[in-house]
Parts: structure tokens; sequence; C-alpha cells
């Protein structure tokens, strides 16, 4: 009987944990635009960094992540608590990376259309 009562309260717990973890994770339309800006300021950072040797690439990298995550209203642990789920699950990491693709077709056939 204490057996099934401790199985009975594992079950319940994990059921919990998962609940909790999925509310933590941050809506996918949030991550699209955050994870694209982000490959934006990367590819900046690459070429400036290739041009201006006195840059240190950690600093100033880490000075355009944080106006990125205040740009969308997200705090650092949010989203790599976010990307970190999304590695344990590939469907849903897909799905984001899709829509960042679509994106950034999207931007550019904006910027073809001007």
């Amino acid at each position: 009987m204490k057996k099934l009562i401790s199985i009975a309260f594992l079950l319940l717990g994990a059921c919990d944990s998962k609940k909790a973890e999925k509310e933590a994770i941050l809506p996918i339309k949030t991550m699209q635009q955050t994870v694209w800006q982000l490959m934006q300021v990367d590819e900046y950072l690459s070429r400036q960094i290739q041009t201006d040797t006195t840059i240190k690439p950690s600093l100033v990298k880490a000075e355009y992540y944080q106006r990125v995550f205040n740009l969308n209203k997200i705090d650092r642990v949010q989203f790599y608590t976010t990307m970190a789920y999304l590695d344990k699950h590939p469907v849903d990491m897909k799905e984001l990376m899709d829509s960042v693709e679509a994106l950034s077709k999207r931007e550019k056939l904006d910027l073809i259309k001007h």
C-alpha cells in the first residue's frame, strides 16, 4: 500500500513539473523574433570583427544580445530556459526554426520590393 501511494505521488509530481516547465517557456512568436534578431546580431558582429580588430567580440556580443532581450521584453534566463526546453523537444525546435526561416524570407522580399 505504501508503495502504491508513493508511486502515485511520483506520477503527480512528474505531471506538475512538466506543466510548470511548459508554462516557463516563451511563446513561439516571441522566440521567433528574438532568434531572428540574435542571428542578425551575430552576422553584424562577424562583419565588424573582420574590419575592426580592436572589438572584443564577447563583450560586444553580450551587450547587443541584452539589447535584443530588452527590445523583446524578455530576460536572458527566460530565453535560455526556452532554448534548453526546445533542445529536448526537436519537433518544437523545428517549428521555431522554420518560422525564423519564413520570417527571414519575408523580410528579404520586403527589401527587394523597396
